[in-house]
């Protein structure tokens, strides 16, 4: 039979089963349309597999030049470790220096923040032991210490050598000012008293005196070291000059 011009032949469907009309196969498609995307879910076997990611290229680590921050106060933090602690070697005391700037960079504080926290907990004697047996530069009990070392893997967990101590010391200190949202009066007094009993104080409203008085010491602190050893530079006339930026001390 011959077929009008433009038109072409329909295949037979399955037997028993009548052809969707054009109508009902737009619907559909306009349904399909307004669904919106398909909810997140697990993938059929018959979904297309998603193209992968492109991976960022990978920089092998190095010892890269250390940000403007604390390259401007490696000097200053240097000069102050040796008149601090006069009976080290210069050997030492540099180890002590490294260690220093590069917990506070990795912490992201102020290296003048830890040398703050060490002159208020052991005025820079590494032997120097508390009633409550915190041990070392940054007075740490035992436990604190073995917490860092299982934590960050330290190669040492002796208090009394002064570059494990403030490497331990820093990044403990880091924690408390993640738990307490980066309020640094906060940290300082969990730093010097425990979490959990400055939480609960302060769920209370209890945070007495005594724990406010060490925070207010170590900012005083900081604030000394901040006006002698990052003093900004004299500026010539007609110029401003700024003090040179700081890690963040919160």
């Amino acid at each position: 039979m011959a077929l009008a011009e433009g038109r072409r032949p329909q295949r037979p469907g399955p037997p028993g089963r009548r052809p969707l009309s054009a109508g009902v196969l737009l619907a559909a498609a306009g349904l399909a349309g307004c669904a919106g995307p398909r909810a997140a879910g697990p993938r059929s076997f018959f979904d297309p597999a998603p193209a992968p990611l492109a991976r960022a290229a990978v920089t092998p680590a190095r010892e890269a030049a250390p940000p403007a921050p604390t390259r401007i106060l490696a000097g200053p933090v240097d000069t102050h470790v040796a008149a601090r602690m006069p009976g080290q070697s210069a050997a030492a005391r540099g180890r002590l220096t490294r260690a220093i700037l590069g917990e506070a960079e990795r912490a992201r504080i102020d290296p003048l923040l830890v040398l703050a926290v060490i002159h208020v907990e052991s005025s820079f004697a590494p032997g120097a032991v508390s009633r409550a047996g915190a041990v070392g530069l940054m007075q740490l009990r035992e436990p604190t210490m073995r917490g860092e070392v299982a934590r960050s893997g330290l190669a040492s967990g002796d208090r009394r050598d002064p570059v494990a101590n403030v490497r331990a010391g820093v990044r403990y200190l880091r924690r408390m000012l993640d738990a307490f949202g980066d309020d640094l009066e906060l940290a300082l007094m969990a730093y010097n008293a425990g979490p959990e009993r400055i939480r609960r104080l302060q769920l209370h409203g209890a945070l007495s005196k005594r724990y406010r008085a060490y925070a207010r010491r170590v900012r005083a602190e900081l604030g000394r070291l901040r006006a002698r050893l990052a003093a900004p530079p004299a500026a010539a006339p007609g110029e401003g000059a700024g003090p040179p930026a700081l890690a963040s001390s919160s």
